[in-house]
């Protein structure tokens, strides 16, 4: 079974948008996929929209679960997770993507194809050959690239150059092993920072981690972005330091 984990807040254009793209995608992925998304207090018509679309389109299994108020993007990643965690098979393949419609389900049947040959954690790469990024202003980049050179020097992980998009695929296996391992300290952050954070904690315990280009089409996001700029530098470098306590406790 494959899954796919939305975090939602507040997007009621591209929502809609990036479903009918999922959907698209499933003659390729040739297995049957649910859609998991975890809004976190929408007070637009987010919820209303999606649950129209899953009575339109019944190919596409979709489950909301709801925050009944906003807590944060590292709070519905927990949720998501935590719930994933708890309900996959091994064998089973989970994507974790933004519900603002900037990343491609296209990317989906080639991150599956690497799971299946015995990787664990596939990242929708904007750094490897062959990815990008259109539409992202000028300090966004620099943010993004800085975070993931951070991380890099932080933990040099083989395989891995982009740390902090949300657009991966996971083994069953390692979110099971992960949630195992770590409990409830798997996410600590309630911010953009829990990606990278979830990243480098299940990384010890994957197999093999690897990356496929993918180009960033920021140009098509619905709304401004909801990221605070100096808290999301602020919590990098606390993070890294209380993640590499939380895996040396998991690993000794």
């Amino acid at each position: 079974m494959l899954y796919l984990m939305l975090p939602m807040y507040n997007e009621e254009t591209a929502i809609v948008r990036l479903l009918e793209n999922v959907k698209k995608s499933l003659p390729e992925l040739k297995e049957p996929l649910r859609v998991v998304i975890v809004d976190d207090g929408s007070s637009d018509n987010s919820v209303k929209n999606v649950k129209l679309f899953a009575r339109q389109n019944p190919e596409l299994p979709i489950n909301v679960i709801p925050h009944n108020c906003n807590r944060g993007l590292g709070q519905a990643m927990r949720t998501g997770i935590y719930h994933l965690a708890q309900t996959v098979a091994d064998a089973d393949i989970v994507f974790t993507m933004d519900a603002d419609n900037t990343h491609m389900p296209e990317c989906m049947p080639s991150m599956k194809h690497e799971i299946q040959a015995g990787a664990e954690i596939v990242i929708a790469s904007r750094y490897c050959t062959g990815g990008d990024e259109v539409g992202l202003r000028m300090y966004r980049q620099i943010l993004s690239r800085g975070a993931s050179t951070l991380m890099a020097a932080a933990f040099r992980y083989r395989g891995v150059r982009d740390y902090s998009c949300g657009y991966r695929a996971y083994s069953g296996r390692l979110l099971k092993a992960g949630f195992a391992a770590y409990g409830e300290s798997l996410i600590r952050e309630d911010g953009f920072t829990c990606m990278a954070e979830l990243l480098v904690k299940l990384y010890p315990l994957a197999k093999r981690a690897t990356e496929v280009p993918l180009v960033l089409r920021y140009d098509l996001k619905g709304g401004a972005s909801k990221m605070r700029i100096l808290r999301t530098v602020w919590r990098y470098l606390f993070m890294i330091r209380q993640a590499k306590r939380d895996i040396k406790a998991v690993m000794k």
